[in-house]
This record gives C-alpha cells, structure tokens and sequence, in this order.
C-alpha cells in the first residue's frame, strides 16, 4: 500500500497548501489505524500457534513484558534530585479540520488555465 508512486512527486510550497496536505494525511493515517486495530484485534483473538502466513506477508504474534519504575514509590531525595531526571525536547504538529474546511471528493480535480 505505500508505493511510493501513491505519493505526490513534490511538496506543496506555501504554508496553507503544506498544513491542508498534512491533514488530509492524517485523516487518512487515522482511518487507516482504526483498521489496523481491528485486524489486529482479530489476529489476537484467532489465537494462532505460530506464525499466519498470507499471499504477500505473514504476521507473527510475539508476547512480551515492559517493566518501568514508579516515581511515586522512591524516595523524594532521588525524585527531587535533578541528576536523576533525563529531560528531552520534542517537537509537535497539531492539525485539527478548519470548519468550513471541505473535503474534496476522490474524482474532484482542479482546472487551472492560463489567462491573456
């Protein structure tokens, strides 16, 4: 599914066009997670005994164990004490659909024609 013809051959350039294309491919990330949820939920509960092999992948059910500490249970010395915190920075992009924000339709396109 992530040909890489499936994606436009160049960005958009102004800042309007990159927010409006970064949405749409979060609106479309969004669909396709819920999908993947469901498909995995499945696999989950079809409870193979090894791995599922189809015409193109085959999936593989791994169990595992994260362990992590609980701040709220050491002592304040070592929670108050900077030297034991790593901070780090991140960045963050939030798109949220305008209002009047309409969606083209998937046989929508745009005529542009070249005027005098």
């Amino acid at each position: 599914m992530s040909r890489p013809e499936s994606f436009p051959p160049a960005l958009p350039t102004q800042p309007a066009a990159l927010a409006d294309a970064l949405g749409a491919i979060r609106a479309q990330m969004a669909v396709l997670k819920t999908c993947e949820a469901a498909l995995r939920r499945a696999l989950v509960e079809a409870r193979p005994n090894g791995p599922v092999t189809g015409a193109a992948f085959t999936v593989t059910l791994h169990h595992g164990t994260r362990r992590r500490l609980d701040p709220t249970r050491l002592p304040a010395y070592i929670r108050d004490d900077p030297a034991f915190w790593r901070e780090s920075r991140s960045t963050t992009l939030v798109t949220t659909p305008r209002a009047s924000a309409e969606t083209p339709e998937d046989d929508d396109f745009e005529v542009i024609e070249r005027f005098g």
